[in-house]
């Protein structure tokens, strides 16, 4: 059932204009999303990247899976997992999404 809803939501999505696909990916924090385009890696969450997530969250929160890096060098940390944020982000850029 769950893989027959999943594809039911891209089929839909495939008939929408682009002003009413969704743009934006939430990244599990209160306040903290970023728009599909701005998105350059998705790096797998290691405390060496602390000091960069600092720098652009002003601090590194509990539960970080994985971390965006966006188009202007922010490190952005994340509730998903890499692989999760990998596919949303392939299917926003093939139109899926």
């Amino acid at each position: 059932m769950r893989q027959q809803a999943r594809g039911k939501r891209h089929l839909l999505s495939a008939f929408l204009p682009a002003a009413y696909r969704m743009d934006t990916l939430w990244l599990g924090y209160d306040g903290l999303d970023l728009p599909f385009n701005e998105i350059v890696a998705v790096l797998l969450y290691q405390p060496a990247l602390d000091a960069r997530i600092a720098l652009t969250f002003g601090s590194v929160p509990v539960g970080v899976r994985a971390v965006v890096v966006t188009s202007g060098g922010a490190f952005l940390p994340t509730r998903w997992r890499a692989d999760q944020l990998r596919r949303r982000w392939v299917r926003w850029r093939s139109g899926q999404e």
